[in-house]
C-alpha cells in the first residue's frame, strides 16, 4: 500500500509523512480500539490548503497588531521561544497540532510583526509589502511546479533537502558565532546564509510538504492529519517570508 512504501530517502527526510501515517492512518483506528469502518471525512489536500489559509491570516492579523503596539523585546523573544515550542510540539505530538498549529501562528505573527517593522522603519517601506506578496508567488509557483510534474520529489530530492537542511543548520549556528564565509565580509555572509540559502532550503521544504499531502491523502489518513500538515507547510512558509524579508531589507 501507498501508506507502507515510503521507505526510501533519510529518516528525518520522510519523519512527517511516517507520522501522519502511524497518527493518521487506517491502521491508527483499529489501534485505538475503534471500528474500522468509520463515516469520518478521509484527509484531503484541498481542506489542507484551507487550513494553510486559515493559518497565515493568523500570523497576518497577529503581525498587524504587533506592529502597531509594538512589543518590547522580552516580548518579542518570548513570542520566538513559543512559537518554536508550538512548532515542535506539533510535529511530535501530532494530534494536537489542531490547537498547536493556531498557537505558532500568533505568537509567530507577533514576532514578525515586529522584525517586519524593523525592516519598514530601516528606510525602505515597500520591504514588507514586497515580502508578501513574494511570498506568495512563490507558494503558488512551488504547488504549480509540483503539480505539473516539473519539479519530482523523489527519494533523491528528500535526501537532498535534509541535507540541506541539516548544513544551513550548521551555517547559521557558526555564522552566529562570529564565523563567516570565505571572501565576504560579515553582512554579506549573513546575507547568503540566512537570505538565499535560507529561501532555497525553504523552498525546497515546500516541494517536500506538498509531496508529502499527497501521499496521505493516497493512504488513506484520516482528517485529523490536515492540520498537522498545515502546520508544516505554514512553518516553511515562514521561512520563505524570513528570508524574503533578509533579503530585500538589507539590499
Amino acid at each position: 500500500m501507498a501508506a507502507t512504501t515510503q521507505s526510501n530517502g533519510s529518516v528525518g527526510s520522510r519523519s512527517n509523512y511516517q507520522r501522519l501515517v502511524t497518527e493518521f492512518g487506517p491502521n491508527s483506528i483499529a489501534k485505538e480500539g475503534l471500528p474500522t469502518v468509520s463515516d469520518a471525512r478521509p484527509f484531503q489536500a484541498l481542506e489542507v490548503y484551507n487550513k494553510v489559509a486559515i493559518l497565515v491570516g493568523i500570523t497576518m492579523a497577529a503581525g498587524v497588531v504587533s506592529a502597531l503596539l509594538k512589543p518590547g523585546p522580552g516580548v518579542i523573544f518570548i513570542s520566538i521561544f513559543a512559537a518554536l515550542g508550538c512548532a515542535l510540539g506539533g510535529m511530535f505530538s501530532p494530534r494536537r497540532a489542531k490547537f498547536l498549529a493556531p498557537a505558532f501562528s500568533v505568537f509567530e505573527g507577533i514576532a514578525l510583526g515586529s522584525m517586519s517593522s524593523y525592516y519598514a522603519g530601516a528606510g525602505n517601506q515597500a520591504v514588507v509589502p514586497m515580502a508578501i506578496i513574494g511570498t506568495s508567488v512563490v507558494f503558488i509557483g512551488v504547488l504549480i511546479a509540483y503539480r505539473s510534474g516539473l519539479i519530482k520529489v523523489g527519494p533523491a530530492f528528500l535526501k537532498a533537502t535534509m541535507i540541506a537542511g541539516l548544513g544551513l543548520l550548521a551555517m547559521m549556528l557558526a555564522s552566529m558565532f562570529g564565523l563567516q564565509l570565505p571572501f565576504t565580509s560579515s553582512a554579506g555572509s549573513g546575507l547568503i546564509i540566512f537570505g538565499y540559502l535560507y529561501l532555497v532550503v525553504a523552498v525546497m521544504d515546500l516541494f517536500v510538504d506538498f509531496a508529502y499531502v499527497d501521499q496521505a491523502q493516497k493512504a488513506g489518513v484520516s482528517e485529523e492529519g490536515e492540520w498537522f500538515a498545515a502546520l508544516s507547510i505554514t512553518v516553511s512558509l515562514v521561512m520563505v517570508y524570513m528570508a524574503l524579508l533578509n533579503i530585500l531589507g538589507r539590499r
